[in-house]
């Protein structure tokens, strides 16, 4: 209950408390609501409010971005505008730029087909062409691109496709010549698939290359270097580029997989198989492979792996070069100002080049708008703006260049000497292998001579100095480095190139004097006036000169007319008689004007009518043997006398021109030895101490090398000796040479190395064209060889002996005997059968023999003349015809009747041995002899000299001749193809198929009663198998020569070589391997082998002849062979016992009468020819041979001496009677009989040459010595 109280208690308090609060709760509730009700009514309104507010702030919002909007509008409109404005005014007059460029694209891109097309064929054939038969080809290709209706660019080029300016400009810089066919190499090289091969004789490729490749890191090599794979090996790891030097004709076959670039991935790598290891190949490397021959013959299997590529220098090319030089040395304001303009041209073209790149660029990359590309508008502006200038500038660059050009031009002819001079020189290494110039060398000498040549105001004298200084300046630092042979070859080769350039020869006449009329085999010329002092041969040519030279035109008609005669420097010629009967009278001198001869008249006066080089023509044509005196002539009367003289060389001279880097090369000759000459210059120069010298043979090379070493330190010099006996260590001095030239800041200034070799192909062409060569050569002529052999005696040797005067008579007649037996070799033939090199140490061996022999004051002169003659000097002649004769001379000078002070050597009385105490003396005496030999010292007829101006003839012919170029010949009209397919087709028709021994009666193959056969038809069986192997060789080369000329097959190396003899009209050698000896030119030759066949086939068809025509065997030995065989079968005797005595008959028998008469004879039937004839009742009657060195005289029926200027007469009939143990009259001389002139052949076990038949023993009223010494001799055939 308390609880309940308590409880009502406090609830009453509490309501007390709590109850007027909650009437104020309510109150205030109250008020509340009506607040709120206020606050909401007021909130509404603000609402409102702000809702207009942001309808405003929206409104004023979207005209702000209206506005910016407009006024990024007009900003943007504004910037377009004035965009558009550059555009459509500022760039108006590039549209006319870009619609010439839009208008060239679209033509290349529709040529591109063809333009690509041919480029890649250029790329993969014409490589190894010249830039003439290049042209032909893409001028070829193009024709038949358009007759496929494939478009292709007119007169388009590689240069145009495939290659940029700026990189061909590198090129230059890198030292490329800067003419079409170098550029048009190095895209070759650069942008063909097969790694290149360089044919480049004058290392313009391989300098380049160098150049070029330098600063990556080049490494160059040789394929007889020991690491040679090695080094290839890690430049293929590491992508370096290797060049690969003095490639032969064909390639290691290691070097295949790097050629056909097969490599193959493995394990992610890219990877090689160089020998038996497979290494990593690098994309970067690069491989380049040079040669330095000149005409290599690459096989196919070579040429499918390699890119051939020529880059022998050509006549404009090198021309360009020079000028270059000649205008920087002489002009060198304008070379520089050319040199400005090209480079500033360049920088323009570049510039342009790079903006139209930029232009490009930001057109493909350009989107949306055009004119919001401020960028790309300011470069189409700049664009215009530097093309504007560059045009400006490239207008006056061009009037520039043309004045430059103009006055450039004119020092173009002193390039043009320098050009053919170079060619020239660099034709004489086909001479000789030691005749090699480099052009580096060349142009070094030729630039040196134009910048120390005299000076000149006058531009006109200048280039005269120019042309003179240069062509001597050639002359004689390449004369020097020439044998005396050889120098009128290169001087009248010199003269000729530059006449031709100039046009003041004629292709046409240069080719008739070297060659002759070509394919005038089946011509017909007028029969031959009867005179005796005109020969067929000279007149067919004089009928030739008319025909084909316009200038020559009836020439031939006045020979008989009117003196026809040539003045040529101050000798003159003649073709004919200066008086004859049947002369007319002179008709008057034609003017100037009117040179051209008339045909159907008497013209003469051709002194006047000719120029210097068609008198030249007149006197090879008329009077042969005097053709390398008129060369000389000739040469002296266009260059100047210095260029027929050998240039005065001392090694003084040799000395200033030689240095610590290159090398004195002594080019020797049989006799020659500069030893001596070279210690006498070490002592005026006071370095004879300093001298080491080693003679080269086995085992030589490391001592020498080790000597070179030493040298290069401490400035000695070293003279190598007979370099020629060391061909296996020429590798290693060439190796030597090279590394001194490559570091010359490290060789001692006063190091020299001198070299001398005989003539050899294995001597390092480097060295020989990097050096000073001069040659060296024993004294000519009797007087020179006795001064030489004198001045070698010491006055003690000669003057203090016992036997006195005697012992000088004695050492007089050895010393002039030896100069003899030396000077003989050029008579040819008629002096010796083989040109034996005699030596100085020859005659000292017999002085020294003497000597000993005689040092008791007796002279023993039988031991003395077997010692000489077959030890000391028989003891080289192998020749048994070669020993008689040097028996013989040796009795003129060396026997007991020489003593006598009466003796003479020659009938004229000049030459004998003088009675002095004293060797100075005799040594005054010696330079007192005649400077000219005359034969008659010799024993000899005086046409020995013509027979030596023959020889010089023909040799200097011969080799002119080989170094040519092919060309067309005679100044016919005719191509070459024409010529020789001509040529072809009548050798063809003049020959018979085959010898048919079938067609022989049946009694020449009888047999005796022993069962043996006749053996002149055995003789005859072998002759037709012999000549029939002929025939089908002949008749199979003509057939395919003719397939190769239309191009039905490949013209191989074979039948180039028959088509090249055809052109100039010799015989070709396939032929000439299988034939009989001949030296007949190829027309003459046919004919006679037309002769011979016709003679063994009359044999074959009428049976034995009656005479028998010895020149028409192929083996006469045979033959001979087969007359004693008969003989001794029919007497029944030995044939070793067996030998001819001939008998004379006076008859004169011409193989090509008896072949005419025979033509028309009928089966059984004698031609009149035989009718006079008696056969003989053993032996045989033959015909048919020559006498060389002698005549026959018909009227006494003896040998007597030529007539003057005849050099060859016939020998009558002959009856060879086989005798038993035959010994010949002592009277009788004893003639070697010779197949050819040649004489010399292989030495055969008989002691004979192979050219020898037999010694046939004709009546003579003077003794064996007599014509001995005339090497007088018979022969089977001429060479004419």
């Amino acid at each position: 209950m308390v609880m309940w109280v308590r409880a009502m208690d406090l609830y009453a308090k509490v309501f007390r408390t709590v109850e007027p609060k909650r009437n104020a709760l309510a109150k205030a509730e109250q008020e509340l609501g009506v607040v709120m009700s206020l606050l909401k009514e007021k909130q509404d309104k603000l609402a409102v409010v702000e809702a207009k507010i942001a309808e405003l702030q929206k409104t004023y919002d979207d005209s702000v971005a209206e506005k910016q909007k407009l006024e990024r509008n007009i900003a943007t409109t504004a910037g377009r505008l004035k965009r558009s404005s550059k555009l459509t005014t500022a760039l108006a007059d590039e549209q006319i730029r870009w619609d010439e460029s839009v208008t060239q694209f679209e033509i290349q891109i529709n040529n591109v087909v063809g333009d690509v097309f041919i480029s890649a064929a250029c790329v993969a054939y014409y490589g190894a062409f010249t830039s003439e038969y290049r042209h032909q080809l893409v001028e070829g290709w193009s024709e038949r691109c358009r007759e496929l209706e494939i478009p292709v660019t007119e007169g388009m080029s590689l240069e145009t496709v495939l290659a940029d300016p700026f990189e061909i400009r590198q090129w230059n810089a890198d030292g490329l010549p800067r003419d079409q066919l170098s550029i048009e190499n190095a895209i070759l090289v650069t942008r063909g698939r097969r790694w290149p091969l360089m044919i480049d004789p004058q290392e313009q490729a391989n300098r380049w290359v160098r150049n070029r490749e330098s600063k990556n890191g080049l490494k160059v090599v040789k394929l007889t270097d020991g690491q040679f794979l090695r080094t290839l090996e890690n430049c293929i790891r590491i992508g370096m580029p290797v060049l690969l030097e003095d490639v032969g004709e064909t390639l290691d076959p290691a070097l295949e997989p790097v050629l056909l670039k097969q490599t193959f991935m493995s394990g992610g790598r890219l990877l090689i198989r160089l020998g038996d290891s497979d290494i990593d190949y690098d994309r970067n490397f690069r491989f380049y492979m040079t040669t330095k021959m000149s005409n290599p013959h690459y096989l196919p299997e070579v040429c499918i792996k390699v890119t051939i590529i020529n880059f022998t220098v050509t006549k404009s090319g090198l021309e360009d070069q020079l000028l270059s030089d000649v205008v920087r040395l002489e002009r060198p304001d304008l070379e520089e100002q050319r040199n400005q303009l090209i480079v500033r041209i360049n920088a323009d073209k570049n510039q342009l080049k790079a903006i139209e790149d930029r232009i490009l660029k930001l057109l493909f990359e350009s989107e949306g708008n055009i004119l919001d590309n401020e960028e790309l508008i300011n470069v189409l502006n700049e664009s215009k703006v530097t093309s504007g200038v560059i045009k400006q500038r490239l207008a006056e660059a061009e009037a520039t260049e043309e004045k430059i050009s103009q006055a450039r031009e004119k020092y173009r002819v002193v390039a043009e000497r320098g050009s053919v001079m170079y060619f020239v020189v660099a034709d004489m290494g086909e001479v000789d292998p030691m005749y090699q110039f480099s052009l580096k060398y060349f142009k070094q000498l030729f630039n040196n001579t134009i910048e120390t040549s005299e000076k000149s105001d006058n531009l006109a004298n200048r280039l005269l100095i120019c042309l003179d200084e240069t062509t001597k300046c050639i002359y004689n630092n390449v004369a020097r480095a020439l044998f005396e042979k050889d120098k009128l070859v290169f001087s009248f080769m010199l003269c000729g190139e530059i006449m031709k350039t100039a046009n003041d020869i004629s292709a046409p006449e240069w080719s008739f004097f070297l060659r002759g009329a070509a394919g005038n085999l089946d011509k017909q010329r007028p029969p031959k006036p009867e005179v005796d002092w005109l020969s067929q041969a000279v007149w067919n040519m004089a009928c030739d000169l008319s025909d084909t030279q316009e200038i020559f035109r009836g020439i031939q008609n006045d020979l008989t007319k009117t003196p026809v005669w040539v003045t040529l420097g101050d000798t003159t010629f003649h073709a004919n008689p200066e008086e004859d009967e049947g002369y007319v009278e002179v008709p008057p001198e034609p003017a100037d004007d009117n040179l051209m001869p008339n045909e159907n008249a008497v013209n003469g006066h051709w002194n006047k009518r000719l120029n210097s080089f068609q008198k030249l023509m007149f006197i090879k044509a008329f009077k042969e043997e005097f053709t390398t005196l008129a060369v000389n002539r000739f040469v002296s009367l266009n260059l100047g006398q210095q260029f027929v003289e050998s240039p005065a060389v001392t090694l003084g001279d040799l000395y200033r021109d030689m240095n610590n880097i290159t090398p004195l090369v002594f080019v020797l000759s049989t006799g020659s030895d500069p030893m001596s000459a070279f210690l006498r210059f070490a002592k005026e120069m006071d370095y004879t101490e300093r001298i080491q010298s080693i003679s080269l043979g086995q085992g030589q090379g490391p001592v020498a090398e080790k000597m070179i070493q030493s040298a290069v330190k401490n400035g000695d010099w070293v003279f190598l000796q007979n370099c020629h006996l060391a061909a296996s260590w020429m590798l290693s001095m060439e190796n030597v040479v090279k590394d001194i030239a490559e570091k010359p800041d490290d060789i001692h200034e006063d190091y020299r190395l001198f070299l001398s070799s005989m003539p050899a192909r294995h001597f390092p062409v480097s060295v020989l064209q990097n050096s000073v060569k001069v040659t060296n050569e024993p004294p000519k002529g009797l007087r020179a060889n006795m001064r030489r052999a004198f001045n070698e005696i010491t006055a003690s040797f000669y003057d203090e002996h016992v036997l006195g005067m005697d012992w000088r008579r004695m050492i007089f007649g050895i010393c002039f005997f030896h100069a003899i037996i030396l000077e003989r070799k050029k008579f040819g033939p008629l002096g010796w059968n083989i040109p034996y090199e005699f030596s100085d140490s020859d005659r000292e061996c017999a002085l020294l023999n003497m000597q000993m022999f005689c040092v008791d004051g007796f002279m023993p002169w039988d031991t003395l003349i077997y010692i000489t003659g077959e030890i000391t000097y028989g003891g080289r002649v192998t020749d048994a015809q070669d020993q008689r004769c040097l028996r013989t001379i040796l009795k003129t000078f060396f026997q007991p009747c020489t003593l006598d002070p009466e003796y003479k050597y020659s009938p004229s009385g000049i030459y004998y041995a003088p009675q002095f105490e004293t060797i100075t003396e005799y040594r005054a005496y010696i330079e007192e002899l005649p400077q000219i030999d005359q034969p008659e010292i010799f024993g000899m007829h005086e046409n020995a000299n013509i027979a030596f101006q023959m020889s010089e003839t023909t040799k200097l012919i011969g080799t002119i001749l080989d170094v040519q170029p092919r060309m067309s010949s005679g100044g016919s009209g005719k191509s070459n193809d024409e010529i020789a397919d001509e040529l072809a087709l009548n050798i063809k028709a003049k020959l018979m198929d085959k010898l048919d021994i079938e067609l022989a009666a049946a009694e020449m193959f009888q047999l005796d009663e022993k069962g043996r056969m006749n053996s002149l038809t055995t003789v005859l069986q072998q002759e037709v198998d012999r000549f029939n192997k002929l025939l089908k060789v002949i008749k199979n080369s003509l057939e395919q020569l003719q397939k190769a000329i239309k191009g039905f097959v490949v013209m191989s190396e074979e039948l180039e070589t028959v088509y090249n003899a055809f052109l100039n009209n010799q015989v070709p050698d396939l032929w000439a391997n299988s034939a009989y000896p001949s030296l007949k030119p190829l027309g003459s030759w046919v004919k006679d082998l037309v002769l011979r066949c016709a003679f063994i086939n009359n044999w074959i068809v009428h049976g034995l002849p009656k005479s028998y025509w010895l020149s028409g065997f192929f083996f006469p030995q045979g033959f001979l062979t087969g007359t004693l065989q008969n003989y001794a079968r029919k007497y029944n005797l030995p044939i070793d016992h067996l030998s001819f005595e001939f008998h004379m008959i006076p008859v004169d028998r011409d193989q090509s009468e008896v072949t005419e008469q025979m033509e028309t004879v009928k089966f059984g039937e004698e031609i009149a020819l035989d009718q006079e004839l008696t056969l003989p009742e053993d032996g045989v009657l033959v015909h048919g041979l020559f006498m060389d060195g002698f005549r026959w005289d018909w009227e006494q029926m003896v040998c007597t001496d030529s007539l003057k200027g005849q050099m060859n007469s016939t020998v009558p009939m002959m009856h060879m009677e086989p005798k038993m143990d035959y010994v010949p009259d002592e009277a009788l001389y004893s003639a070697p009989l010779y197949k050819t002139s040649a004489r010399a052949g292989v030495l055969s076990t008989t002691g004979h040459s192979t050219n020898y038949v037999v010694a046939v023993q004709l009546p003579s009223v003077h003794p064996q010595d007599y014509w001995i010494a005339k090497g007088a001799a018979l022969l089977c055939q001429l060479s004419e």
